[in-house]
């Protein structure tokens, strides 16, 4: 695909993926158009009246949904009216196993009710299915617990091929401006598997800072989220999120960045000592 008139959609511009995605592609010369909540251009998933700016002369998009449920149908039949070409949708490695686990079907889920939907549409689609981000430990939701010293969560035992959010993003521009990828399923990981204990040793190598992991119960962390105030359906979900992930769904390296960039994705080790560098865990 030419840059020339093709107009790139960007939808969740301002997340971890959304913000390198839209910079790489712009630096390629390519015409993106990132929108979100916030942005010049608004885009609100619950709001139809913001999606045909958003998908005007737009040729190829990159959903990025919440996790919430979403009116995904609705949005790939207006992408399908304004001329959208290709649809590229972000989701999550073994989605459908998570979606058993809590006992919900893929409208409960948005990124899984995406992917189904533009599965099923009549254009050009690709569905990308990621690891848990590196960038979790760094800006995500472990930063705050390491930063303290300490991250406890109910995963006693269980590995995953964390993946770097750069990696995503030179598989979506990839994915979005190159031929070949209509009708694939890409799972990406990163290049090895990590116990979040092995993960943490790295980190703490890495920042110079004192960083510990600590096994939690279920039960004990789920008390803990309620003690934040979390809503009860999340503690539900997150419940059979780390169920799942004991469970082995996550553990396998997956190869999809190698199929569609064809090198390997960047070691958490080498991540880590970039991410450091950068100062990911400076007070």
């Amino acid at each position: 695909m030419s840059n020339e008139n093709h107009t790139i959609l960007i939808v969740a511009a301002t997340g971890k993926v959304g913000r390198r995605l839209t910079a790489r592609l712009a630096e390629a010369g390519h015409d993106v158009r990132p929108v979100s909540r916030s942005t010049a251009i608004r885009f609100d998933w619950h709001d139809e009246s913001t999606w045909s700016a958003a998908l005007e002369g737009v040729h190829a998009a990159y959903l990025i949904p919440p996790d919430e449920p979403i009116p995904a149908e609705a949005f790939v039949a207006a992408a399908e009216r304004a001329g959208v070409r290709r649809l590229v949708a972000q989701s999550g490695r073994c989605i459908h196993v998570l979606a058993e686990a809590v006992g919900v079907g893929p409208e409960a889920i948005g990124m899984y009710a995406l992917q189904e939907a533009v599965r099923a549409s009549d254009v050009e689609w690709t569905v990308l299915q990621p690891n848990n981000f590196n960038e979790n430990f760094s800006e995500g939701d472990y930063h705050g617990a390491l930063l303290a010293g300490e991250l406890a969560l109910p995963v006693e035992g269980t590995v995953e091929p964390f993946i770097a959010v750069d990696d995503i993003a030179a598989v979506a521009a990839a994915v979005l401006t190159e031929d070949g990828h209509h009708g694939r399923i890409y799972e990406l990981s990163g290049p090895e598997a990590l116990t979040f204990a092995d993960a943490i040793e790295v980190l703490a190598k890495a920042s110079g800072r004192p960083m510990a992991f600590r096994v939690e119960t279920p039960e004990e962390h789920a008390a803990v989220l309620r003690s934040a105030e979390l809503p009860e359906d999340l503690v539900f979900f997150l419940d059979a999120m780390y169920r799942v992930m004991r469970e082995g769904a996550l553990g396998e390296v997956a190869t999809g960045v190698q199929d569609v960039l064809g090198r390997e994705p960047v070691a958490f080790a080498d991540w880590a000592a970039r991410a450091a560098a950068a100062g990911a865990w400076k007070d």
